[in-house]
């Protein structure tokens, strides 16, 4: 009878894992694309000032309790157009990338949507962006999204765009970080 029994519960258990395994696996590799902006900056410069570069330390954990960790993440590189003469987006993502051991590809120019596009629609799991964000409507346009009252406004450091797959249709999420970084460099 204990045997049976044991035999039993150790069958449940098998195939609560091998379904829990199979659910976490279907859910990691769903492409879902989280757009950020970077921090906030200066009238003048061309890197974060104090709140943006606190902000940067706020990232990691609000994107990972929000979304998890990264897979694959992307940034403009610097200094290849007027959009990305600044270090912004990479100060922003440094953070993350040091507490979480990621690459980041800085590949793409600020304005080649269509490359960047590209390459994200080949990845699979999570994909943060982090982009200057009058460039983030062109990236979100790129993927099939075409929505024509979007905007990202100038003063707007706290959204989050997200764009998931259903059917092979890509449906735009928006959502707001929710930090209150401090305005003085500590």
């Amino acid at each position: 009878m204990f045997s049976k029994l044991k035999y039993c519960c150790l069958t449940f258990c098998y195939i609560f894992i091998a379904c829990s395994i199979a659910h976490g696996q279907n859910q990691d590799t769903a492409l879902k694309v989280v757009i950020i902006r970077h921090g906030e900056k200066p009238k003048n410069g061309d890197n974060l000032n104090c709140q943006g570069l606190n902000r940067s330390m706020l990232i990691p954990q609000m994107i990972v309790s929000k979304f998890g960790v990264p897979a694959f993440s992307y940034i403009p590189s610097i200094g290849t157009d007027s959009a990305t003469k600044h270090a912004r987006m990479f100060q922003t993502i440094t953070p993350l990338a040091v507490k979480y051991n990621l690459a980041i590809n800085s590949k793409y120019t600020g304005k080649d949507s269509a490359g960047l596009v590209n390459d994200i629609l080949k990845r699979h799991g999570l994909v943060l962006v982090v982009w200057d964000h009058k460039s983030i409507v062109p990236i979100i346009h790129a993927m099939g999204i075409n929505e024509a009252q979007l905007k990202w406004n100038d003063d707007d450091f706290e959204s989050i765009w997200v764009i998931t797959f259903s059917n092979s249709m890509p449906i735009l999420t928006k959502d707001t970080e929710n930090l209150k970084p401090e305005p003085e460099c500590k």
